[in-house]
């Protein structure tokens, strides 16, 4: 308990310590479109000692090309959003498999606002293996329901705040610029992809003289236009070292619906009963350094098993910026299985919960290169529990 008090009383004095004239929280819902593309990949090698003559030879190998995208629109009456993770894995002595997993999903509020709204949503993946003497195929899954609530992407105007809090400190302005200002720099920001279909190559440029012209009618600029420091404390924030790469988020959502997987990952697997299916997710930040996301999810067959048989999982994130270089990330989930007879078509009273926990850094060293280092533990029912540790090099396309 006292280690949960020490926590609670940094994340409180770190939000106390953040006076500005602007929340993330205040970013209300203009047109806002992002998007993100990432590369990681790691390799791994090892044998045994040469030298020892009684044990046999043993050559280990494996590793992982990975690629990230990701992409969401938003505006005041829809929002969809796009997540990809394609990955290519190698195995010495195995085959080499390749995976991916898609999902996306689109919401119509009823009006514009955060109220109500009807929700659908595609997933699917596949990875390259053979069950039941048959290839696989890819998995497809669909969802669809009604809402309450609505998630809210502020990455643009935690920008902001950090581009208010250098200048401040660089002796730049003479106090932390208002919260009309603020808010106006976030959309400049967030219409970067309309900067860039417009200028080319000086989209940059053009973004930081429109963010320029904002500081300059603040009122709180020493000067009449920015210097040269002032510009480049800006470009870093924007373009430097990718300080935001885990997203700034606030408020929630709930759906209730219908899911139905339409193909299986195998020919030999009938496809499931429908599910009535029950979503729901918050986020929160804490200044622009930490942000909390989490999830909890509820599912039970649509027959005779209904409100018997229930599965589901939950979990909870943590990220916070040491430094404009240094990101720690925390993260658990608890996945809920309920047991299964002989048959395998009847819910035992009996579930089992299993567990996963993983912590890291991911360290920028450069604008567009960045080093992850992660550990965990799993443990699963029934089940040895796991640790593992990994290393991997990124790089940020975009």
């Amino acid at each position: 308990m006292k280690i949960l008090k020490y926590i609670f009383l940094f994340l409180i004095i770190s939000s106390v310590g953040y006076s500005q004239n602007v929340k993330i929280t205040d970013f209300d819902i203009p047109v806002s479109s992002a998007r993100k593309f990432l590369i990681n990949g790691f390799y791994s090698w090892a044998e045994t000692d040469p030298d020892d003559t009684a044990a046999a030879k043993s050559v280990t190998s494996n590793g992982r090309l990975e690629a990230i995208y990701s992409q969401f629109y938003s505006s005041p009456g829809m929002k969809w959003n796009l997540d990809f993770t394609g990955g290519l894995n190698t195995l010495r002595g195995d085959t080499t498999r390749y995976n991916y997993i898609l999902a996306t999903d689109y919401s119509k509020y009823f009006s514009n606002t955060k109220g109500f709204f009807a929700n659908g949503e595609l997933q699917s993946n596949y990875t390259r293996k053979r069950e039941f003497g048959k290839d696989n195929r890819p998995e497809v899954n669909l969802f669809a329901g009604l809402g309450y609530g609505r998630q809210v992407e502020a990455t643009s105007l935690a920008k902001a705040i950090r581009i208010d809090q250098d200048l401040k400190k660089g002796g730049i302005t003479s106090s932390y610029m208002p919260k009309s200002t603020m808010l106006k720099i976030a959309q400049i920001i967030d219409r970067e992809g309309e900067y860039k279909d417009k200028y080319k190559a000086l989209y940059e440029a053009r973004i930081i003289e429109d963010i320029q012209k904002e500081i300059e009618n603040s009122g709180v600029s020493k000067t009449q236009t920015l210097s040269a420091l002032g510009f480049m404390r800006v470009r870093d924030v924007l373009y430097g070292t990718n300080q935001f790469i885990q997203p700034r988020l606030y408020g929630g959502d709930i759906r209730l619906g219908v899911g139905y997987t339409v193909l299986t990952r195998n020919e030999e697997i009938k496809s499931p009963s429908p599910t009535a299916d029950l979503r729901a997710r918050y986020a929160y930040p804490i200044g622009i350094e930490h942000q909390i996301t989490t999830f909890a999810n509820l599912s039970s067959p649509m027959d005779s098993n209904f409100a018997k048989l229930v599965t589901g999982n939950a979990g909870l994130n943590y990220y916070y910026n040491l430094t404009n270089r240094i990101t720690f990330n925390a993260g658990y989930r608890a996945q809920l299985n309920q047991l299964y007879a002989g048959g395998g078509t009847t819910g035992l009273d009996k579930s089992a919960v299993d567990h996963f926990f993983s912590t890291g850094f991911t360290f920028y060293i450069e604008n567009y290169i960045s080093f992850n280092i992660n550990g965990g533990i799993e443990k699963r029912h029934a089940l040895d529990t796991r640790y593992f540790t990994n290393a991997s090099v990124g790089f940020i396309i975009f």
